[in-house]
């Protein structure tokens, strides 16, 4: 499963640990992905120069632990999980497969993506009425009109046919109500995310 930030812990458990990349030494966090230190003594002997009126320091997040302050704790926690999740999409792009205006290269390009790239997700709105397609290796999703393509006389199955060797989810049933604040109305972000929660 990809980790959507670290935590450095002297054991303190959460209910997000399976996104994180939980350690006990910040040597060992992932590099690029943000950072949290949970205990005031854990920054403090990593950061001697750190003070408690401020809980960032040199791009590092901290928070109390429970026995220090389960109140900051508890808020901290969550704060960093849903900025996490908004980090992890941060870079994500959106594109819109407009086919009315594409031209035929164009065209035929996203054709041949839908048909040989491999390691795509797909999600359908309900009623089959609009289509989004995540490439991680490209980091986009493509968003495509199926209600458009059945007005043009492309009839929907042929082009969810395309993607048969895609994978298509289904089960949204792990965007509870942080995933929904932090996804808005940006309804292709289900798809980036998926990544993270999908089970192995």
């Amino acid at each position: 499963m990809k980790k959507i930030g670290n935590i450095v812990t002297n054991g303190c458990k959460t209910i997000y640990n399976e996104l994180f990349n939980v350690v006990r030494s910040i040597d060992d966090c992932i590099p690029g992905l943000p950072t949290l230190v949970v205990g005031w003594s854990n920054m403090k002997s990593m950061f001697p120069e750190a003070n408690t009126t401020e809980k960032t320091f040199n791009g590092i997040n901290w928070t109390f632990t429970k026995t220090e302050r389960r109140c900051d704790y508890e808020e901290d926690i969550v704060e960093f999980y849903r900025n996490s999740l908004k980090n992890s999409l941060s870079n994500v792009r959106y594109v819109y497969i407009d086919i009315i205006n594409y031209s035929l290269s164009r065209l035929k390009k996203a054709i041949f993506f839908a048909k040989y790239d491999r390691n795509k997700t797909i999600f359908l709105t309900r009623g089959s009425n609009f289509m989004f397609i995540y490439s991680e290796k490209y980091n986009t999703v493509f968003g495509l009109s199926l209600a458009l393509c059945e007005y043009l006389g492309i009839p929907k199955r042929k082009v969810i046919a395309l993607f048969k060797t895609s994978e298509f989810v289904h089960d949204t049933s792990f965007i509870d109500n942080d995933l929904r604040m932090v996804i808005g109305a940006d309804t292709h972000y289900i798809l980036p995310l998926y990544e993270y929660f999908r089970k192995p």
